[in-house]
């Protein structure tokens, strides 16, 4: 079915006023007493719901899949709340604030930004793109004179994990990082033997102890990190992808315990470790 814009756009204008409706007098009481501070936790939330589909979509053609397209709608749309009811709220105290200024403020940026596509700039690829587009984001900020950081863009509020993978490109765009995998290999070997030797520490496990400990393991995190930015792997994928792994795996030891009239509370540490290498035998089959 080709793409029909008008549709989208009348689609799109029928949502916001029923946003509306509900913020409205004589709409939803728990949508009229929701503040940008009360819903910052389902935005977070929908967003991952979102990260939950997408995982479930390594190829395009997963999207014709009547479960995935239905919940790829249902959770875009969910994340789309999030934005409407901000907006909403936003212009109750401030007009210039509506979902109508917050896109034309996006296009605008957009174009602005793009020079190479809505101007006469010629790029050689992707690379450039994003160059010309860090440089164009310090000018609107008026970051071109003065003292400066790399970091002063990153928002402290994301995820750590994310938070890391943000310096690190940064760090990394004005050459504070290794010419190849061979250095942060290297120091995640140095600092594994840093963390051992804490652990294997035999004095009394106090606050100055763990503080000890959850510094090296920070620092271990930290060269995992810069390891998945060098190969181009998203830190928070492969960890996601790591916990569905395990958790397929745990529930088969669950499914076998359960048929076996056990459960994991029950039996030792080396039944389970069975049918855990059962679950990793069977996926390898599969695979």
């Amino acid at each position: 079915m080709p793409y029909n814009h008008e549709a989208s756009v009348l689609a799109f204008s029928e949502v916001m006023k029923t946003v509306a409706r509900l913020r409205g007098p004589g709409g939803c009481p728990w949508d009229r007493e929701q503040t940008h501070q009360s819903l910052r936790k389902f935005l977070i939330e929908e967003a991952y719901e979102v990260l939950d589909v997408l995982d479930q979509i390594p190829d395009e053609k997963e999207l014709t899949s009547p479960t995935i397209s239905s919940s790829f709608k249902e959770e875009w749309g969910d994340l789309l709340l999030q934005i409407l009811l901000h907006a909403e709220i936003a212009t109750e105290t401030n007009p210039e604030l509506s979902i109508e200024a917050i896109a034309r403020t996006l296009n605008e940026k957009l174009i602005r930004r793009h020079p190479h596509v809505f101007g006469e700039v010629a790029v050689s690829g992707s690379a450039e793109v994003l160059k010309n587009w860090d440089q164009i984001k310090k000018q609107e900020k008026g970051e071109t004179n003065g003292l400066t950081s790399v970091f002063d863009s990153i928002p402290r509020s994301l995820p750590p994990l994310l938070r890391t993978d943000k310096v690190i490109s940064k760090v990394t765009k004005v050459g504070f990082q290794w010419p190849d995998l061979n250095g942060p290999i290297g120091k995640l070997e140095e600092e594994v033997r840093e963390l051992r030797r804490e652990l294997e520490d035999q004095a009394p496990l106090n606050d100055s102890r763990r503080a000890k400990i959850e510094a090296e393991l920070g620092d271990v995190l930290f060269c995992v990190c810069n390891i998945a930015h060098l190969t181009k792997i998203d830190p928070e994928s492969a960890l996601r992808q790591t916990l569905r792994k395990f958790e397929s795996r745990f529930r088969h030891v669950e499914t076998r315990l359960h048929e076996s009239g056990t459960s994991p509370e029950k039996v030792s540490l080396a039944e389970m470790d069975r049918y855990w290498d059962e679950a990793k035998a069977i996926e390898r089959k599969d695979a």
